[in-house]
């Protein structure tokens, strides 16, 4: 897969958007910007762990045996959380705040 570089001067927000969905993102970077709790945190990889089941549909048990650092997770994930990432986005931007509450 070749990532090409994302140019907002040059490219339609289509062109942006295809760039976008191209591009892995892997599961410590999908934790930063999901998860309410800083890294240094007492619970932060719980949330994490949890947040990462929710986003891909697997269990907690299965996140964890990726590793500490996520290193052993499947390749596929970073697309999957890649697509998780997008929905959140949209869900944050056109859902009213009411509706996002569980």
């Amino acid at each position: 897969m070749t990532l090409r570089p994302i140019d907002s001067n040059r490219q339609s927000p289509q062109d942006r958007i295809d760039a976008l969905r191209d591009l892995p993102l892997e599961p410590l970077e999908y934790c930063q910007k999901w998860v309410e709790l800083s890294p240094e945190e007492r619970g932060y990889r719980k949330a994490c762990v949890e947040a990462l089941a929710e986003a891909t549909g697997l269990s907690p048990r299965t996140i964890e045996n990726w590793g500490k650092r996520f290193e052993k997770r499947p390749d596929h994930i970073t697309h999957s959380l890649r697509m998780a990432d997008t929905l959140n986005q949209i869900r944050k931007l056109v859902l009213p705040p009411d509706l996002l509450q569980k």
